[in-house]
């Protein structure tokens, strides 16, 4: 029989050194306490922690093996090529404040973010590194925004270059900014044919400096033909800049599936993205470099009972169990990012066990069968994505099982789950 007893123990991380555990042993650090409540399955202990929350549902990220993707991008690349790490999106879901501070601390060239918002919070956070906006700037009134947080400004056309001029006059200070060049994504930047004249309007302005020009490939991790055109594309308009202009810049193009597949790409700055957080940007990626996935996430089995056959679980009355079943509940749904697509084929680890999702994965909470795990405990660890003993779910699994890529998988991990810095 599976035993159900409540653990006699504080609920909270053991040390790196326990078996099952993780590098997350702030999260719960016991609190001395008299106080006992008379509960009638066992004691219940208070659990003091180094950032409050109460609901047994967070995030872990590794700090260190975030240095670790990045010293390992480092050593890949010539020695003079500079690192833009893009922390944007609240670094892919893992923590843009943390990680950016993280990537100060290495020494990055720059940083890479999606808008003002995320730049002015990383100012706000103490982020002293140079940052750029990697989006246009509408209404380009804004760009006074950007000027008054330090934040360079992308600019894609003729209009951005003569309103970041006027603003230029009006402050009587020079500004940066870097000019994106759309080579084939067709989201932002000005095309090649037309960026000869705004060049020309660039090396006509002294009020203005062009410290960077860039292009995003649309399928470095699948086409490397069209990612060379691309290239060749930018590498014309770059060269027309120098040459005949004489402008002096960064040029940067590579984003992590160009930086691994090829190595023209480079140039004189790299932005690696999804590969800082130790996630694939494309199948095999690792026969190039090893990367460290720098994110787990966790929870705790805070609801255990016997069930017998033919027993339903979760709406929809779409699991039936078929033996008498052990059913836990975790406090983590689809409103916390763990998709309901996951529902009745997702797994999770217990005890260093798959354990799969029993039912739909409701708003905050999903249940999960774990007749078969040997002395299941109400406060067990639940890990949804990361290592556990010798098994491991990656997020690139659970983006198989959605149809989508791992990117959006880490990215949908909602604001409430704590992400916690080990």
């Amino acid at each position: 029989m599976t035993n159900l007893k409540q653990k006699g123990k504080t609920m909270k991380t053991q040390p790196p050194s326990a078996a099952g555990s993780s590098k997350a042993a702030k999260i719960g650090q016991n609190a001395a306490s008299d106080a006992e409540n008379k509960h009638p399955i066992g004691k219940i202990q208070f659990v003091k922690r180094a950032q409050v929350f109460f609901r047994q549902n967070w995030v872990e990220v590794d700090k260190s093996d975030f240095h670790f993707n990045l010293k390992k991008i480092k050593e890949y690349l010539a020695k003079d090529t500079k690192i833009m790490p893009v922390i944007k999106a609240n670094a892919y879901g893992h923590g843009g404040i943390a990680l950016a501070k993280e990537a100060q601390k290495a020494g990055v060239a720059c940083i890479g973010v999606s808008s003002l918002e995320e730049g002015i919070s990383f100012r706000e956070a103490g982020i002293k590194s140079p940052i750029l906006v990697l989006s246009n700037v509408f209404p380009l009134e804004n760009l006074q925004v950007a000027v008054a947080h330090s934040l360079t400004p992308t600019i894609s056309n003729m209009a951005g270059i003569m309103a970041l001029e006027d603003l230029a006059v009006r402050l009587s200070k020079k500004l940066n900014f870097h000019l994106e060049i759309d080579t084939g994504m067709g989201r932002i930047g000005a095309l090649p044919e037309a960026a000869y004249q705004i060049l020309q309007k660039i090396a006509q302005t002294p009020e203005i400096t062009m410290t960077g020009m860039y292009t995003h490939f649309a399928v470095a991790d699948t086409d490397p033909v069209f990612t060379q055109t691309q290239l060749d594309a930018f590498l014309k308009v770059v060269k027309f800049a120098r040459a005949a202009l004489g402008l002096k810049f960064t040029a940067h193009a590579a984003n992590s599936a160009a930086l691994f597949r090829n190595k023209r790409t480079h140039l004189d700055m790299v932005r690696p993205g999804i590969s800082l957080y130790g996630l694939s940007p494309f199948k095999y990626a690792e026969r190039f470099v090893k990367l460290k996935p720098v994110l787990s996430w966790k929870s705790r089995i805070t609801f255990l009972k016997r069930v017998p056959s033919g027993f339903c679980v979760s709406y929809g009355r779409t699991f039936v169990t078929n033996r008498a079943s052990v059913i836990a509940t975790i406090p983590v749904g689809y409103a916390d990012g763990y998709n309901r697509l996951l529902s009745n084929q997702g797994d999770v680890l217990v005890r260093g066990k798959r354990c799969p999702i029993a039912g739909r994965v409701t708003m905050d909470m999903t249940m999960i069968d774990v007749t078969g795990v040997k002395g299941v405990s109400l406060g067990d660890e639940v890990v949804l994505i990361g290592s556990q003993g010798k098994e491991q779910i990656k997020a690139d699994e659970l983006a198989k099982m959605q149809d989508t890529i791992n990117y959006e998988i880490t990215c949908a991990i909602s604001p409430r789950v704590p992400r916690i810095v080990v």
